[in-house]
C-alpha cells in the first residue's frame, strides 16, 4: 500500500509542471491574436453588428463587416479577415 502511495504521489508530482505548462500555451496563443485597430472600431461607432464599414489603415483603405469582439464593441472586418463566429478575433 505504502509503495503504490508513493507512485500516485510521484505521478501527481510529476504532472504539476505539464499543466502548468498548458496554461502558459493557451495564455501565449492569446498573445498572438491581435486586437483590431481603433480605427476599425471607430469605423463601426454607431452601426449594427453585420453593417458595412470602411475606415483607412496605414496598409490602405480597407472595407468590411462590423463584427462584435468579446468586449462587447463593434469592430470593421475584411471579408478576408478570420474572426470567431462568437464574437472574438483571431
Amino acid at each position: 500500500m505504502l509503495k503504490q502511495m508513493r507512485v500516485a504521489v510521484a505521478v501527481g508530482v510529476m504532472s504539476v509542471p505539464a499543466l502548468g505548462l498548458a496554461q502558459s500555451s493557451s495564455r501565449n496563443d492569446d498573445e498572438h491574436h491581435h486586437a483590431p485597430s481603433p480605427e476599425s472600431v471607430a469605423a463601426c461607432k454607431d452601426k449594427s453588428e453585420g453593417d458595412t464599414c470602411e475606415y483607412d489603415a496605414p496598409r490602405g483603405h480597407e472595407s468590411g463587416t462590423c463584427h462584435k469582439l468579446r468586449s462587447g464593441e463593434l469592430a470593421c472586418f475584411h471579408p478576408h479577415h478570420h474572426h470567431d463566429q462568437d464574437g472574438g478575433t483571431r
